[in-house]
Order: structure tokens, then C-alpha cells, then sequence
């Protein structure tokens, strides 16, 4: 069962909140004065349980548990007051603060298995190539046959008479190689650049004038709903807010100051696995050990019909450990095995050990800005300075001094890099494996050195 412990003071709060906010219109009379002080309410939820079955879905089942829920404010104090042109009110705000502990939400379910989706739509893509070609080719063989009175027998025909051309999009993808079997077929067979190079061929029935179906599609399409079993954990989830706000009224315009001392979001021990029909070898799942945001110093005022003015401001941004693991039907995909083996992944699951950005803006003109992007099999490391122009419109922040550096772990990362580079005809900076960049100019479109 669940205990729920609601006090009077948080819905008074909650209302007098509301009044504040158009606290002109209220309290508009020369000379009032008001000063109020809350100093704890709050809402409080513990050892909350619930099950449930959505109607007319018997073999959906959901379970809900929740430890704790708490919603409060620990100090409140507001100051009113107001004369015939102007009012102001000051509110000092400890909260909302928020703490959520326990979270377990375990559904079954039944509903298509996206892993035969994804096969089936990763199948539809390799084909596509092949089938745009080939269609293109039919319309040619049309043209071709109402021209000369006959069809052609090869694909040259179509190409020395101009019919067609490989110089243009789809015929210029060299995975595919084409042939008239006329008049029963046009046929698509993968060549060696292809991703699955004996993969079956696609066949286009010239007196039908359609695709054959495609047998390994065919058996995927006919695969039924899966049993699904979604389980999603969060240990904790806590947000801590002290900030202090100043309305100022007259008659033209509503302005406000807000001062936030100290703000955090956090996130503990997320995660979540889905299992389809039992099947642990299916397991998809995703884990997130720590989630933060903190901030401080947070100053900024504008009016509500502006864009507001940011001030000052410290904070950062950091997750570590997160990860992906993916089924290893989809990992045996062509596509993903491929990138799997170039980034050095040899299970099946993506890890980013550390992301991390930091910001501190030391005025409304300047600032300073670090990025850390942590990964088995890449390393990227931001470091630069910034100026803001703010206006009452979105600001234009340009970069200075700011440098990137990127060290590829992986040998397959290495590798494509390099390829690109050939391929370019460029070569990135480096100092020993490290690639060294440099960035200056407007975020929206800056310029990149280095390479």
C-alpha cells in the first residue's frame, strides 16, 4: 500500500505563487507592503505500489513501485511593494527541491519485435539501390523497344545508344551489376563492393511487371508479435534549486532579475532491458550509472517581451559510463558489424566512459568553455574561449583560442581516417596520433583549421 501525506501549506503556496506572478494587477494600490515567509512544505510519497491491465489487452500487464516521491520547498520569503508607478516583489526561493528513490516500472507486453523490424527495413535499404536501378532500366527497355522494334539483349545496347548512362545516380553504385534476361527477366546480382556480396539477386518479372517477393523477406514478414518484458530502473533522481527572483513593474514593461546560487539535477543508477519472448540472447538494454548538471551563479534579467541578458553563469554537464547493448541477431547485421569492427568493438555493446561539457561566463561580454568526450575507441578534448554579443536577441557567440583534440583509439577509427584524408586529398594536423584542430569565428558557422 501507499502513505500519502499532502499538507494545507503547499496548496496555499501554490496559490499565493500564482498570485505573485500578476501581483499588479492584485495589489495596485499606493503604499502596499507584504512580506511573507514559508519556511517547509512539501508533498511526500512513500512505498507507492500499483498494477495494471489496459482493457481489452489481457496479455499486457503493468507494475508500478516507487520507494519515495518528495516535492518541497525548504524556505520561501517573499517582499512586496508598491507605490502609484511601480511595484516590486523579491521572492527567495529554496526549492523545489526533489528526490525520487526507487523507481521500477516492469511491463509485458505483446507488440512487434523491432528486431525483425530492423532486418526487414536494413534488407529494404540494401535492395533499394538495386531496385531503383532496375526499374530505371525497364523504362529505357520501353523506350528502346518503341524506337528500334525490339528489346535489347544487353544492358550495353541501352548504354552505347544512350539509353541509360552509369555516370548518374542509382546505375553509378558499382554494388550492383545488371542483366537482361529477356523476356522473362531484369536481373540484379551484388558485386564484391557490396556489403553482402552473395546475397540473392534481385528479379524483376518483365511479363508481371513486377519485383519478385524476396524469400528471406517473405519468412521475416510472417514472423509474428513478440512477447515483450520491459523492465526500467532509477535508483535516484534528485534536483536541489536556491535562486532569488525580482519583479520590477511600472507602466510600461514587467522585468525581472533572477539569481540562482546553486542548482543541481541529478540521476543515479538508470536503467533499462527489454526481452523479447524470453529469449536472453535478445536482450536490448541500456545502463546509466550517473547523470548531473550543476550549476552556479546563474545571472540573468530581461523583460517578457525580450530575450533575457545571461550575466554569469557556471555549470556542467556530465554522464559517465553509459552504455548500449544491442541483440546480437542485429549486431551480425552487415552495416553494424562493419562499424563494430572499424571503431573495435568485438561484443556487443557501445560504452562512453566520460561526456562531459563545462561552461563559465564571466560576464555578459566573455567566457570559457571544455568538452570531454571519452570512448573505448575515441578521444575528443575541446578547450577554448567565447564572446557573447546580447542584444534582446539570440546571441551571437563567437569562439576564440579554442582547440580540439581528437586521438583515435581505435585502429579501424585510425584507419578510415586515414582513407579519408586520401580521399580528400587532406591532411589533418597532428602531434604523434593525435589530431589537432583549431576554431575560431561565429558557432553558427565557424572556421576550421588544422586540415
Amino acid at each position: 500500500m501507499h502513505q500519502l501525506n499532502l499538507t494545507m501549506s503547499s496548496i496555499c503556496q501554490f496559490f499565493l505563487f500564482m498570485l505573485l506572478i500578476n501581483a499588479n494587477n492584485i495589489f495596485p494600490r499606493s503604499g502596499d507592503k507584504i512580506d511573507l515567509t514559508i519556511s517547509d512544505t512539501g508533498l511526500n510519497l512513500k512505498n507507492f505500489h500499483i498494477k495494471w491491465t489496459p482493457k481489452n489487452k489481457v496479455f499486457d500487464a503493468h507494475d508500478l513501485k516507487l520507494r519515495e516521491f518528495k516535492f518541497s520547498f525548504a524556505d520561501i520569503d517573499v517582499d512586496y511593494q508598491g507605490d502609484s508607478l511601480t511595484t516590486n516583489t523579491v521572492l527567495n526561493i529554496s526549492g523545489p527541491n526533489i528526490i525520487i528513490k526507487g523507481l521500477n516500472l516492469n511491463s509485458k507486453m505483446v507488440y512487434k519485435d523491432w528486431i525483425i523490424d530492423q532486418k526487414i527495413n536494413r534488407m529494404k535499404k540494401r535492395e533499394s539501390i538495386a531496385r531503383a536501378s532496375i526499374l530505371k532500366i525497364v523504362n529505357s527497355i520501353d523506350l528502346f523497344n518503341i524506337d528500334n522494334n525490339k528489346l535489347p539483349s544487353t544492358l550495353n545496347d541501352l548504354i552505347v545508344n544512350k539509353y541509360i548512362t552509369r555516370e548518374s545516380y542509382p546505375l553509378n553504385d558499382y554494388t550492383w551489376s545488371y542483366e537482361l534476361l529477356l523476356p522473362e527477366y531484369v536481373v540484379a546480382k551484388p558485386t564484391q563492393l557490396n556489403v553482402i556480396p552473395d546475397a540473392d539477386k534481385v528479379r524483376y518479372d518483365w511479363k508481371t511487371r513486377k519485383f519478385q517477393v524476396n524469400p528471406i523477406l517473405d519468412s521475416l514478414n510472417k514472423i509474428p508479435d513478440a512477447n515483450w518484458n520491459y523492465i526500467f530502473e532509477i535508483q535516484e533522481i534528485s534536483q536541489i534549486l536556491d535562486s532569488k527572483i525580482l519583479l520590477k513593474k511600472d507602466s510600461k514593461t514587467l522585468g525581472y532579475d533572477f539569481i540562482m546560487e546553486r542548482g543541481q539535477f541529478k540521476i543515479l543508477g538508470t536503467s533499462f532491458v527489454a526481452i523479447p519472448n524470453k529469449n536472453l540472447n535478445s536482450i536490448s538494454s541500456l545502463s546509466l550509472p550517473e547523470l548531473v548538471l550543476d550549476v552556479e551563479d546563474l545571472i540573468f534579467n530581461g523583460s517578457l517581451s525580450t530575450i533575457p541578458t545571461i550575466h554569469k553563469i557556471g555549470g556542467k554537464f556530465r554522464f559517465r559510463n553509459f552504455e548500449i547493448k544491442i541483440p546480437g541477431d542485429l549486431k551480425n547485421e552487415p552495416e553494424i558489424e562493419k562499424l563494430f569492427e572499424t571503431i573495435g568493438i568485438w561484443n556487443n555493446s557501445i560504452v562512453v566512459r566520460l561526456l562531459e561539457i563545462e561552461i563559465e561566463m564571466i560576464n555578459q561580454f566573455t567566457g570559457n568553455i571544455a568538452f570531454q568526450f571519452i570512448t573505448p575507441f575515441l578521444k575528443i578534448n575541446v578547450k577554448g574561449d567565447f564572446t557573447s554579443r546580447q542584444s534582446g536577441k539570440l546571441p551571437d557567440i563567437r569562439l576564440h583560442n579554442t582547440e580540439i583534440k581528437i586521438n583515435p583509439v581505435a585502429l579501424g577509427v585510425r584507419k578510415w581516417l586515414r582513407n579519408w584524408e586520401k580521399e580528400k586529398g587532406r591532411s589533418f594536423n597532428r602531434v604523434g596520433s593525435t589530431i589537432i584542430l583549431k576554431l575560431e569565428g561565429s558557432l553558427r558557422d565557424p572556421i576550421i583549421t588544422g586540415f
